[in-house]
């Protein structure tokens, strides 16, 4: 198990508003719903700081992994944010790192990675990330921890 990151290494952070039913029967916010939370702040950050065109543009964006560690029990009606990094960019391949914080608290409630491969939506093959897309991701840059 990792450590659970402190709010300061992520510079970009996406709002989550938790619903009824994100909540697993113990009454905390399901593991796979987790997961979601991470792609939605990715998806987010891509279409809205990154002008990626996710339904009909060129490139098509594919999560090939994703784990995460679970430090604390948000649930409905918490409010959340997702903290968004890169921490490796290369090729067709960029790495995020993500932790879910309560607003106003410094240690994570969640942690984890997610890995996508951006792919030529016509061929389906792997492409390197347009130059610009590369400079965007490249702001959100941060240090893994040891």
């Amino acid at each position: 198990m990792t450590e659970s990151p402190n709010r300061c290494a992520f510079t970009h952070f996406h709002p989550i508003l938790t619903r009824p039913q994100d909540n697993d029967v113990n009454g905390h916010v399901a593991g796979a719903t987790v997961h979601g939370f991470f792609e939605t702040a990715i998806q987010a950050f891509l279409v809205e700081q990154a002008d990626v065109d996710l339904r009909d543009g060129e490139l098509a964006a594919f999560v090939v992994s994703s784990a995460a560690d679970f430090f604390a029990l948000p649930g409905f009606p918490d409010v959340l944010e997702v903290g968004l990094g890169v921490t490796r960019l290369v090729g067709s391949t960029v790495e995020y790192r993500l932790a879910l914080y309560r607003p106003g608290e410094n240690e994570a409630c969640a942690a984890g990675t997610v890995v996508q491969v951006f792919i030529e939506r016509a061929s389906g093959r792997p492409v390197p990330l347009p130059q610009g897309l590369q400079a965007t991701l490249a702001g959100l840059q941060v240090e893994l921890e040891a």
